[in-house]
């Protein structure tokens, strides 16, 4: 019966809703990486603003789903986080909740109906993109984004205008729709498979006003559009940290527990939603954004509790230990905070040298001591897995459209990537030479091992302050490291001339590892200043 038009009816309505919803879509991706450029600087503060209290997370919360106008993202990026160890359990569960708020503000615009002026933005949006100064552009780039949201909604509804002047599709419609859990599925599954609500609950508007679809229909859709935001959460954690899956579950707890409170009183939700007053397309919109205020103010309270619960959902522990902790693929939708993971990436790299290389230097000169210099030898392949790893996540980054403050951070970033790795190659290339000792069951001279092992002092007491002044971004400690330098090359001089003029009769293989020894720790010493003079900014 439904097809008594045929195919001629169907398709052109088909396709045009398909197009709307990319151009709906692409519209978002514009509108939230200008939003993103614009509140980048921001952004810096996230972090430190979430650990404060489950309030402050919330306001966080609603902050970043706001400026990703996308909840899927913004979950995505929370369990990032969590896996990160950027976030811990208790501060997401706030951040969670908060974020479902944050990407109400689009329904709402929809409902204003100003599907009309989609072209005065999309012109208006060009203009300022391309008439103004680097800092405009982004909200050049928001406008037109916007412009191309409400131009997708026009398409939407004119693409569904037959449905209206057809009342076989508008029963089948409401057939569909009259059992309000298969609604809810329905909701459920297209928003997991288009992975924006606010997509799905604007289709939702579109058909309600048409009279295809009830307010309860629709509410439905909106109940189903809040759960299926959590698909994407789910599936980016199942490789992810125990915290970070927890963080995942406890999104899709939160979001059921919503429905499950709702569902039994849509009834009643329509007639407060009635009361309130608006058109069809207003009440859906006040629907969304209620839900998820009332899902906040019932939950946030015990969200601590809830963090607790998880552990017990989920109880066993970590069984790998990896050495990459920080970089997150999801973090690549906001630079600034890529960038601030990569900054915690190099850092734990720096530690790692430190703990498993540097820290087993005097092991090194003992002949018969071949363990450590296997495990120094050894390790070097981890460090080269993580200078790998950031060094392709930079590159990923520098895709992105940066700010020249990002731009210059990134470049930063990738000369101390390159130093550290120089660090750990010069300690591995030291460990190899020192196997000639075990080929001649022999170590150096008492006052040659002493004078290196001096030497090497003042290299690790220069590479601890240069992590220092990276990790506390302390100028001042970075001048310091090298206003050392001549320090160091005069040692290392004083050194190599006593050596040579020792008169002693040690073998020439002896006196290559010495003067390999030397050579390695002041490469070494140069990676350390070539990283200071990067973090004052003369590279």
């Amino acid at each position: 019966m439904i097809l008594r038009g045929g195919v001629c009816m169907i398709w052109p309505m088909v396709i045009g809703v398909l197009g709307g919803i990319g151009i709906f879509l692409y519209g978002m991706y514009i509108a939230s990486e200008g939003l993103k450029k614009s509140a980048s600087h921001h952004l810096k503060n996230f972090l430190s603003k979430v650990t404060k209290n489950q309030f402050f997370g919330s306001l966080a919360g609603i902050t970043l789903a706001a400026v990703l106008q996308s909840s899927s993202a913004a979950t995505v990026m929370v369990v990032g986080f969590v896996n990160a160890g950027l976030l811990t359990l208790r501060q997401a569960m706030g951040l969670m909740l908060g974020s479902a708020i944050g990407t109400t503000i689009t329904v709402q615009l929809i409902a204003f109906k100003i599907t009309d002026y989609a072209l005065l933005f999309i012109a208006l949006g060009v203009c300022i993109f391309l008439l103004s100064k680097q800092q405009m552009k982004s909200i050049g780039s928001i406008v037109l984004g916007f412009g191309f949201v409400f131009f997708g909604m026009a398409i939407i509804t004119d693409a569904m205008l037959p449905i209206q002047h057809n009342p076989e599709l508008t029963n089948a419609f409401i057939y569909l729709t009259d059992n309000l859990l298969l609604t809810v599925l329905i909701a459920l599954i297209f928003t997991a498979i288009i992975q924006n609500s606010a997509a799905a609950i604007a289709i939702a508007m579109t058909l309600a006003a048409s009279g295809s679809l009830t307010i309860e229909a629709s509410i439905a859709i909106v109940y189903g559009a809040n759960v299926g935001t959590v698909v994407t959460a789910l599936i980016s954690s199942i490789s992810s940290s125990k915290d970070a899956q927890r963080t995942a579950v406890a999104h899709a707890i939160f979001k059921i527990i919503g429905v499950l409170l709702f569902l039994p009183f849509t009834q009643l939700f329509v007639y407060g939603l009635e009361a309130v007053g608006g058109g069809i397309e207003r009440q859906i919109a006040n629907a969304h954004t209620i839900f998820n205020i009332v899902n906040l103010l019932v939950l946030l309270p015990f969200c601590n509790k809830f963090a607790d619960w998880m552990v017990l959902l989920l109880p066993y522990k970590e069984k790998v230990t990896k050495h990459i902790k920080y970089l997150e693929n999801e973090s690549l939708e906001v630079p600034t905070i890529a960038l601030i993971q990569t900054r915690k990436e190099l850092g734990n790299m720096a530690k790692l040298i430190d703990e498993h290389m540097l820290h087993h230097f005097d092991d090194l000169l003992d002949a018969h001591n071949p363990v450590h210099r296997q495990a120094v030898i050894r390790y070097e392949d981890n460090i080269d897995e993580i200078y790998k790893s950031i060094y392709h996540y930079l590159q990923k980054i520098t895709q992105k459209d940066l700010t020249d403050e990002e731009s210059e951070e990134s470049l930063k970033y990738l000369y101390i990537n390159n130093h550290l790795e120089g660090i750990s190659d010069s300690l591995q290339h030291i460990a190899l030479t020192t196997t000639k000792l075990e080929g001649a069951q022999t170590n150096l001279k008492e006052w040659e091992a002493k004078g290196i092992s001096h030497l090497f002092e003042e290299v690790s007491t220069n590479y601890h302050m240069v992590i220092n002044a990276f990790d506390e971004n302390d100028r001042e400690k970075a001048i310091e490291v090298i206003n050392r330098n001549p320090i160091i090359l005069r040692k290392e001089k004083d050194l190599r001339f006593q050596h040579f003029n020792s008169g002693s009769n040690q073998s020439s293989r002896l006196s290559s590892v010495y003067v390999d020894i030397m050579n390695e720790l002041i490469m070494l010493n140069h990676h350390i200043v070539s990283i200071s003079y990067t973090l004052i900014g003369m590279v």
